[in-house]
């Protein structure tokens, strides 16, 4: 299903800052997601908190949640539920539910947001409409040398040697060329998707969605939620160009092709059904 996007008329602006919730998700990655923490420490906006949706982390993510929360000019929750596998669906949604703020902002705990990321998505920010930012992505060496000092100096906001070492770093090239970077955002080659490590809406069109399905495991999950945004109205815009976050390399040993296919068939009947508000998602609407 192609839907067209509806154009921005002066009533679907917003005309002044909504109150902003920041979602983490992270597992078991206490080194990536001090550089996250970190980033939003430097943020030019700053939401009116940051929840950290984690799916079953040890005693290391919580001691990096102990030392950061002080450090952020914001309040700091953990949402927090059993390892019993990739839940991250479920996480995601009881965050959701706890969430004070009327427009979220979802961040992945392996991707460092730049100092003005949260200022571009609440610029872009409409009506009937969710952000979708990309990713720079890090290499092994690279990943395994950056300190949330570092961060915190600005060093991913400066040129380096690092840059020929990324990959998609076009992304990072155009970042830096103000109306080039605006030009290529608004003329993407097909409709953006959601992409969960970069991404933002309302959350009541969250909520009127269902939030996440929670059936899904990895593999996906991003598709179908933006997929049923985009059939109640919700349609994607992008800051791949203007606001790449950096993502930092890890290993993935719950990737698993044959639950990747399993979800693959779980997404096309959820599209074959024309299903928008999904009954396997929030408890509280």
């Amino acid at each position: 299903m192609t839907t067209a996007t509806p154009p921005v008329t002066v009533e679907d602006a917003v005309p002044a800052d909504p109150t902003v919730s920041v979602i983490v998700t992270t597992y078991n990655n206490p080194r990536a997601l001090a550089l996250v923490l970190a980033g939003l420490s430097r943020q030019t906006a700053h939401p009116a908190e940051v929840l950290i949706a984690d799916d079953g982390s040890g005693a290391e993510t919580d001691a990096v949640i102990e030392q950061w929360a002080p450090k952020l000019p914001v309040r700091v929750h953990r949402v927090w539920h059993r390892d019993e596998g990739f839940r991250k669906c479920t996480i995601l949604n009881r965050a959701i539910e706890a969430a004070e703020g009327d427009y979220l902002v979802f961040f992945d705990g392996d991707c460092v947001a730049p100092a003005h990321c949260l200022r571009a998505h609440l610029d872009a920010a409409r009506e009937h409409r969710y952000v979708t930012g990309g990713a720079v992505m890090l290499s092994p060496e690279f990943s395994a040398q950056l300190t949330p000092d570092a961060v915190l100096a600005g060093r991913l906001e400066r040129f380096g040697w690092w840059w020929f070492g990324v990959r998609r770093a076009r992304r990072l090239w155009v970042s830096r060329i103000p109306w080039l970077r605006r030009m290529l955002d608004r003329n993407v080659r097909r409709p953006p998707g959601w992409r969960g490590g970069n991404a933002s809406t309302f959350a009541r069109y969250v909520r009127e969605v269902g939030g996440f399905d929670e059936r899904f495991t990895y593999g996906y999950e991003d598709a179908d939620f933006g997929h049923r945004l985009e059939r109640s109205g919700v349609i994607g815009f992008s800051v791949r160009y203007t606001a790449p976050v950096y993502h930092v390399h890890h290993e993935r040993p719950y990737r698993n092709d044959a639950q990747r296919e399993a979800n693959r068939a779980l997404y096309d009947a959820n599209r074959a059904a024309g299903m928008t508000a999904t009954p396997f998602g929030l408890r509280r609407p």
